[in-house]
């Protein structure tokens, strides 16, 4: 009944209402595969039909690295990305190919690119993949005769501009898809918050709200004059994360969610998919008086209707603080040069980079700039443990030298081994999104085809390759690994007190109506929250007698997610008739948080919070005297 009324305002709405939020079929799953595997042959056979198939391997090198660094997101976001990966790539290649031949100059160029990288890595997505291609193209330009240095790094370039260029194929089609997609998929994650709020369901719909935003924001931020679409998804989002924080008191005040909430929630999504509004009766809670926070949940879940049905969006400012290009270029810089770790982690990359570069000059190892590929990609700090890493990467290996052997025994060389090519390179996005050892097992027979198109190396090439593999996570794990024990962990530790002291602030602003940024604030808990589940999903990745040290957080981090909730769901009675909590008792609680976060940075436990009885507040009262509790159990263990 509920789709038949949606149905039948989709026939009374706006034609212009459809046209701006009916959501076009996405590209299916495997385009991304089939996107790689054309980026990569294409280059192979321009340079079959002339004669001279080598010609085509760096552009296909330029295509495959750029066609990895496209992770989604809104056409902007993926074109800064890749564009900045093609540039590290191109530039990698120039200083190595200079650089090829010199002798002990080109360990020391390897060490100062290996610094450049690590500082480059540090400042965001862009940054990373730009930083690891810089890195990999400088090793195969020392390594690898492939050309003239900038005559290769522009072929490098050419590959990586047709890699761009399939990867926003379909913008003319889908000029919005990754923002309607992003708005769908974090309603479709309400709905399931709606049937279940265990901690998993909550992480899940806060996950989706934020790459909701960064998604939005980013395509908004370079859109000239207004972009009532835009304002709108921003607007969407924002009663989203309003429908949540009601959500959450219901359940502090020990009631389920009124009737029709789940089916609202799903004809909302339905609606963006679909493209007419919502058709929704008044909810009425299923026992028990009315509320504040089921007043909540009705106001946010009309407010989303309203949306829908062409009403204006509220005055609300934006959940983000906007910043200006001073303000983004100072955060960048401080990215790059404060932090104890990233310090630690250039020392040990510049480290086992220059080991693998003289383990190179010295020749001890044959084709060695594998050694020292290898070393470049199990020590990038944003894949996840480095331990993992290093095994994965051998087995991986391992396994995709054996596939390679295979190829290179049944398939004679020559233009048949553009297929096998084609269909490893397909398999990489596929190998990227389940684990390493999966992408290095379809990584290594597609680099063995593509060395043998060049040298006619042969089966052997196989048994190179692995040798020069282990040597590489050989050299990762003694130099890089184990004499650095603070690198044993994620640092859970850091990341905790920094979302402690996110949650401080915005209590301090949180019921205070006057203040512009509640929405800015409330939002960076939810961002640090995420980071820290980040940080700590790739420690408990480490060995067991690591991991298990590692997973004494979680306690403390359930606890950190209830002040979170507490907090955000009082704001929402509050706002909906409840009496707001005295000021006194709100400073109480914040200084609380702040002595909880430095005592975590000093690493003492904290000691009983002192805070003030007060009926309003004592939700948040509760949950910030479990956090001190679980943070003091977590020292003591």
């Amino acid at each position: 009944m509920f789709r038949n009324a949606a149905g039948r305002l989709a026939d009374a709405a706006p034609g212009w209402l459809v046209e701006t939020v009916r959501i076009r079929p996405a590209p299916p799953r495997w385009w991304p595969m089939l996107r790689t595997a054309l980026a990569v042959v294409t280059p192979l056979l321009v340079g079959l039909a002339l004669g001279r198939i080598a010609l085509g391997l760096l552009p296909a090198m330029g295509a495959m690295g750029t066609a990895l660094a496209d992770q989604g997101g809104s056409y902007r976001a993926r074109v800064v990305r890749m564009g900045a990966t093609a540039l590290g790539g191109a530039v990698g290649f120039l200083l190595g190919a200079v650089a090829r031949g010199t002798g002990w100059w080109a360990v020391l160029v390897t060490v100062a690119v290996a610094v450049l990288s690590a500082l480059v890595s540090t400042t965001g997505a862009a940054g990373s993949s730009a930083g690891l291609q810089l890195l990999v193209m400088t090793v195969l330009g020392t390594g690898v005769p492939l050309g003239p240095p900038v005559a290769g790094a522009l072929l490098f370039l050419l590959g990586a501009g047709w890699a761009l260029a399939l990867a926003l194929a379909d913008w003319p089609l889908h000029p919005r898809a990754p923002e309607e997609a992003a708005v769908i998929a974090a309603y479709r994650a309400l709905g399931g918050l709606v049937a279940e709020r265990d901690p998993g369901t909550v992480a899940a719909f806060d996950t989706a709200l934020r790459n909701a935003y960064d998604t939005v924001f980013g395509a908004r931020s370079t859109s000239a004059g207004t972009d009532p679409w835009r304002t709108r998804a921003v607007a969407l989002l924002n009663q989203a994360s309003l429908v949540r924080n009601a959500l959450i008191s219901l359940d502090l005040e020990g009631r389920d969610p009124p009737e029709g909430t789940a089916a609202a929630v799903e004809g909302i999504a339905a609606s963006l998919a679909g493209g007419g509004p919502p058709a929704r009766e008044a909810p009425t809670p299923r026992k028990g008086p009315d509320s504040p926070a089921t007043r909540a949940l009705n106001s946010a879940l009309d407010g989303a209707v309203e949306l829908l049905s062409g009403g204006d969006p509220p005055a609300d400012g934006p959940p983000y603080e906007r910043r200006g290009r001073g303000e983004r270029l100072r955060q960048v810089w401080e990215r790059v040069w404060s932090g104890h770790l990233t310090r630690v982690y250039t020392v040990r990359l510049a480290l086992c980079m220059g080991v693998a570069s003289a383990v190179s000059e010295l020749n001890l190892v044959e084709r060695s700039y594998w050694t020292t590929l290898t070393v470049a990609l199990v020590l990038k700090p944003d894949f996840g443990s480095v331990f993992a890493r290093a095994v994965q990467r051998a087995l991986g290996t391992l396994a995709g030298t054996v596939l390679g052997t295979v190829v290179l025994v049944a398939v004679p060389y020559g233009p048949a081994l553009l297929v096998p090519v084609a269909v490893f390179a397909g398999l990489l996005p596929y190998g990227m999104q389940r684990n390493w050892g999966l992408m290095s097992a379809f990584q290594a027979p597609l680099v063995l085809l593509l060395v043998d198109l060049l040298t006619h190396g042969g089966p052997r090439l196989a048994e190179i390759r692995l040798v020069d593999t282990l040597a590489g996570c050989l050299i990762v794990l003694l130099l890089g690994y184990l004499p650095w024990p603070a690198s044993w962990e994620a640092p859970v530790g850091p990341r905790f007190a920094d979302a402690v002291s996110a949650t401080a602030d915005y209590l301090r602003h949180a019921f205070d109506p006057g203040h512009t940024g509640r929405a800015a604030l409330r939002h960076r808990v939810y961002d640090a929250l995420a980071d820290l589940r980040t940080v700590f999903q790739r420690a408990v990745t480490e060995p067991a007698v690591i991991s298990r040290r590692i997973t004494t957080w979680m306690p403390a981090m359930t606890a950190l997610e209830r002040v979170a909730d507490a907090t955000a769901a009082t704001v929402a009675r509050t706002e909906h008739g409840a009496p707001p909590p005295s000021d006194g008792a709100v400073g109480a609680a914040v200084a609380s948080l702040e002595e909880v976060a430095r005592d975590v940075r000093a690493g003492t436990p904290p000691g009983r919070p002192e805070l003030a009885e007060d009926e309003s507040l004592e939700r948040v009262n509760s949950a910030v005297r479990g956090l001190s509790d679980t943070v003091s159990g977590h020292h003591a263990c």
